[in-house]
């Protein structure tokens, strides 16, 4: 069913397992689709798989954390498919560093890319949104940003993540805009820690880590009109990990 017919949505960090899954998704219901990724040979590949099946997508490169090259991104998506109407702020990295080992400039990084990068890409896109008085921003969250992480960069930033999508409320009221957070859990993409799945599968009750296709449902529904009173939501999509223990912990 086309849900998404005639509208036009941004997908950052659209290479990756997730975001992959959610560029893919939200063709299948009709949209037109900008694969944006840092990597612009990967963005290809995703844009290509779309194409393929019948659906409509352009390759972009960005990095979300320059606000000269999310602008630029915004020129090239109107040219190439209209205004936005969706953004999926997906983009995000992941550092394996503990206090002892993370310096400032790898900290910051983190943070620049999770969270800055979630606001800038936001702000670059609400004009298109508020002046068609229609819009759905998704961020993407994660469990370490409700219950810590042994990496505190990552867990910080997905907080500040949590926390955005609430204030920008403030920002969107009124407009027809609605912004919602997803936080998955243990999530089988390449950014897992394979060494650990085994853990996480055994500490989480439905036995199995959560798949990029299973929360890019999901983000497809918040994404749609239908989503429309779901509004500074963060919702969990973990397998019900975080019901009954934290990852830090046994």
């Amino acid at each position: 069913m086309a849900v998404h017919s005639g509208r036009v949505a941004v997908v950052t960090g659209a290479a990756g397992g997730l975001g992959r899954a959610v560029a893919e998704r939200l063709a299948a219901g009709g949209a037109a689709v900008a694969c944006a990724d840092l990597s612009r040979q990967a963005a290809e590949a995703t844009a290509a798989s779309i194409n393929a099946a019948g659906g409509t997508a352009v390759a972009l490169q960005v990095d979300v954390s320059s606000e000269p090259s999310l602008a630029e991104l915004r020129t090239r998506v109107h040219r190439a498919l209209g205004p936005a109407d969706m953004l999926m702020n997906v983009a995000g990295i992941l550092r394996r560093e503990q206090m002892d080992t993370a310096d400032a400039e790898g900290f910051r990084r983190v943070i620049d890319v999770n969270l800055v990068g979630a606001y800038l890409a936001t702000r670059t896109f609400a004009p298109d949104m508020v002046g068609r008085g229609w819009g759905r921003v998704v961020n993407i969250g994660s469990i370490a940003g409700l219950t810590g992480y042994p990496y505190p960069a990552y867990a910080a930033s997905k907080a500040g993540v949590v926390n955005l999508t609430r204030s920008l409320l403030i920002d969107f009221w009124g407009t027809g805009v609605t912004v919602n957070a997803v936080c998955p859990g243990a999530m089988d993409t390449p950014m897992m820690d394979h060494a650990a799945r085994a853990a996480m599968e055994r500490k989480t009750p439905t036995g199995r880590v959560v798949t990029p296709a299973e929360v890019a449902a999901l983000i497809d529904f918040l994404a749609s009109a239908e989503a429309g009173g779901i509004n500074g939501a963060s919702i969990v999509v973990d397998g019900g990990a975080t019901g009954v223990f934290r990852y830090a912990g046994e």
